[in-house]
């Protein structure tokens, strides 16, 4: 009987140890929240942890980053996943936190812009601009936005896929995944639009020094119909990175639906 509490404790240690090898931190994308992933039709898996790294506070964005990572006192190493504009989150814990990174996954990543002629191809191209100029460009198209998306939420959503691949409209059918992507949009140019102006600007400044600090093995997932961040990127990224990287292309995928094939091997 006395050996039972040691064995009851043996399980409990090596539940845990499990779930530490298999906890994903997520890197949301922009816009973008931390409940991202509910925006698809099943359960969310129960070894993801969301970084809301727009509702920290940080002189900079890699510091308003860090500190939503540090705040999850996360024990022992984790993989960090990132979409899109997360990617640039992930990869800062990643080269910043490298004894809490066991490793990288980025997906429909948005790589640093000084790595290639990227913008013409960018469905957010206007965007990138404005954050680009500075000045009151950002906060009046943000603006635009955020009204777009109370008054006429459909015809914004329709917009922001007009040019996306057939794998992605079927994603604009379900009614969850275009209320996630409107609730996103309204927080970003709303609530938190001071965090989001940070992060544009940091995104079209030049970070290729901090993927270069990245020492853990990375995972790249794109989609060859992606029209918001052109694949070119993700190729962009793997040469960068070097043998520390691999690059899975996912062939008639696009943003969103990259994202929904990769985090279905999450569950």
């Amino acid at each position: 009987a006395s050996a039972r509490p040691q064995r009851l404790a043996r399980r409990l240690r090596m539940r845990a140890d499990a779930s530490m090898e298999n906890r994903i931190v997520y890197c949301h994308g922009l816009p973008g929240s931390p409940d991202e992933l509910a925006a698809f039709d099943r359960p969310l898996p129960s070894n993801i942890v969301a970084l809301d790294r727009l509702a920290r506070q940080g002189e900079t964005y890699e510091a308003r980053v860090l500190s939503a990572f540090d705040m999850l006192d996360l024990e022992g190493p984790s993989t960090v996943a990132g979409f899109s504009l997360g990617a640039m989150a992930a990869i800062h814990i990643a080269a910043r936190r490298p004894s809490r990174v066991r490793k990288l996954v980025l997906i429909s990543p948005a790589a640093p812009l000084e790595l290639g002629d990227f913008l013409p191809a960018m469905a957010g191209r206007p965007v990138f601009e404005a954050a680009q100029r500075r000045g009151a460009s950002l906060r009046l198209l943000s603006t635009a936005q955020w009204i777009a998306s109370w008054l006429a939420p459909s015809a914004t959503m329709d917009l922001m896929f007009r040019t996306s691949s057939r794998s992605e409209k079927v994603l604009c059918i379900m009614p969850r995944f275009r209320a996630a992507v409107i609730g996103a949009l309204r927080r970003c140019t709303g609530s938190a639009f001071a965090a989001y102006r940070d992060e544009l600007r940091a995104f079209v400044q030049p970070w290729q020094t901090v993927v270069d600090a990245v020492q853990c093995p990375v995972e790249i997932w794109h989609g060859d119909a992606d029209t918001w961040a052109p694949l070119a990127m993700a190729q962009a990224l793997r040469a960068r990175l070097g043998d520390r990287a691999s690059l899975n292309v996912c062939e008639g995928l696009g943003h969103y639906s990259t994202l929904d094939a990769v985090s279905r091997k999450w569950g």
